[in-house]
């Protein structure tokens, strides 16, 4: 009896590549969905409903580091050092006294940061919170513990305030808050999308090439009426005795409306189109009296299984199939293909 392991079967990556390519608009329209999905419900919760307007004061430092007896300056202090600094109890039990207690060490946590950027003697300091006035606020308490912070470090020699944080250089950040979060809405919508996209891959028992049928089924494929060395094909493995060609897609004369079945083979031929034995067993008879028995399979149309069940009813009555022939393919993917 006929089987066929799916299990086994190789994945054609060229094939998958190039069926990605012609999808290749699903990430963008994705990524866009994505980004306005999130962002959208970012916005309505944090901007319509909530009060999610985010106001950053920032300050700049010179920092004036010690030097050692060969005159180098410590250097060591980068962006991760001030990051990690500015989180520890110094500042943040100093900065929840000097507020009063009105801000908790939590909050507190979450609005300071503390970065270098190309010139590590320049430092920043950043507080984010809903409101301009306790942004600055916290920030002019920072900088004050930022200035003594100096004395507690044997490496810094003095960290002086270049440019403090006014209610003029107050920035509105809300938008980059947004922006941050049709960022990750982006990245959603593209992971999800490509994850869907290997999925239906790896569910999808459509054919789209010839060799498929070939490698799949064991059975020899006479190609595509498309490609160039179909007729040569058709001359090589079938002769002009009667032949019946059934679709393993339950289609009868009619075809697919884009293709009738009875003209998949060249015209010169003595072809009788038989309706799926499956659905009308009295087609049995007929196709034990041809002596060649094509199965026409429908590109891209999920109908692996299909094609399976037809070939393992056909074995069971004994009639052989000769050959395929792939219809409605997709032209340019199997060009594309083999070029």
């Amino acid at each position: 009896m006929w089987e066929c392991d799916y299990a086994r079967e190789p994945v054609n990556y060229r094939l998958f590549f190039l069926k990605l390519l012609k999808k290749i608009w699903l990430l963008p329209l994705a990524a866009v969905i994505g980004a306005v999905v999130i962002g959208g419900i970012y916005y309505v919760v944090n901007m319509v409903i909530g009060d999610g307007y985010r106001y950053r004061a920032r300050t700049m430092y010179y920092v004036q580091y010690a030097t050692d007896e060969n005159g180098k300056e410590a250097d060591y202090y980068n962006y991760y050092t001030w990051q990690e600094l500015v989180k520890t109890e110094y500042f943040v039990d100093g900065m929840y006294e000097a507020l009063g207690g009105g801000v908790s060490k939590g909050e507190i946590l979450a609005s300071i940061t503390a970065t270098v950027e190309a010139d590590y003697r320049y430092l920043y300091t950043k507080s984010v919170t809903g409101d301009s006035v306790e942004s600055i606020n916290m920030e002019a308490k920072l900088s004050e513990l930022m200035v003594a912070f100096a004395d507690t470090r044997d490496e810094i020699e003095s960290i002086e305030v270049v440019d403090k944080a006014s209610e003029y250089s107050v920035e509105d950040v809300s938008l980059i808050y947004i922006g941050h979060a049709a960022v990750v809405g982006a990245v959603v919508g593209l992971v999800a999308v490509i994850l869907l996209l290997i999925f239906i891959e790896c569910v999808d028992t459509s054919i789209y090439l010839p060799a498929t049928l070939e490698k799949r089924y064991h059975i020899v494929a006479l190609g595509a009426p498309s490609m160039k060395e179909f007729e040569a094909n058709c001359k090589k493995l079938l002769s002009e005795k009667s032949i019946a060609i059934v679709s393993a897609d339950g289609l009868g004369k009619e075809g697919s409306g884009k293709t009738e079945i009875g003209k998949l083979i060249p015209a010169s031929y003595l072809v009788t189109v038989c309706d799926n034995p499956i659905d009308k067993p009295s087609e049995y008879e007929v196709l034990r009296d041809k002596n060649y028995v094509v199965i026409a399979v429908k590109a891209a149309a999920h109908n692996g299984k299909k094609i399976e069940r037809l070939i393992e009813q056909l074995a069971r009555h004994e009639i052989k199939v000769s050959a395929f022939v792939l219809f409605d393919e997709d032209k340019w993917l199997i060009n594309r293909y083999y070029k």
